[in-house]
């Protein structure tokens, strides 16, 4: 180890972890279905992990696409139709958990999900983004509690005139089990 040209040097080691260790980038979305009427190599960029930031000019979709760190464009002007989609609310808590004590006392699922027990407790299923340009269609799917930040971008940077929002039903199975218990 001490050895200066051999292959176990500390250098070597150092190259080794800084490897494992280095901080990569969190990939928060995925790009599920990509459609471009000039490419043909659509299949390439479809199911692949990538980040999406909304900016004053547009929409900028940052992944890995076909091994190398790219960008997808979208100015603002060029959107046809832009589609929020949130996922389905689940809320299944037990007698006397402390979810299931703020929600009697009346306080916002937003809120008393913080206090879940479980994790089946509360769920929202995941969020769709459709995004329709004359060029292309992009469909990215993310976690269904990013609806609502996503959701304030947009309406922060004007993208309010084409911003389809559509919001499947909640299933609160609390109120079934009371209905069952009368």
């Amino acid at each position: 180890m001490g050895v200066t040209n051999s292959p176990n040097s500390t250098s070597g080691e150092f190259n080794l972890l800084s490897k494992w260790t280095a901080k990569k980038s969190k990939y928060r979305f995925r790009l599920i279905d990509y459609k471009n009427k000039q490419d043909k190599k659509d299949f390439l960029l479809s199911d692949t992990k990538c980040n999406l930031e909304i900016l004053p000019q547009g929409i900028m979709i940052t992944g890995n696409f076909q091994d190398k760190e790219t960008i997808i464009p979208v100015l603002k002007d060029e959107i046809e139709s832009l589609t929020l989609i949130r996922g389905k609310e689940v809320i299944d808590t037990f007698y006397m958990s402390p979810m299931y004590i703020m929600s009697k006392l009346g306080v916002p699922n937003r809120v008393s999900r913080h206090l879940q027990v479980y994790p089946s407790e509360y769920k929202i299923a995941e969020t769709r983004i459709l995004i329709k340009c004359e060029e292309y269609h992009l469909t990215l799917i993310t976690s269904g509690n990013r609806h609502s930040k996503i959701l304030r971008n947009l309406k922060k940077f004007g993208f309010d005139t084409n911003l389809k929002l559509v919001e499947k039903p909640r299933l609160n199975l609390l109120q079934y089990k009371r209905a069952l218990d009368l």
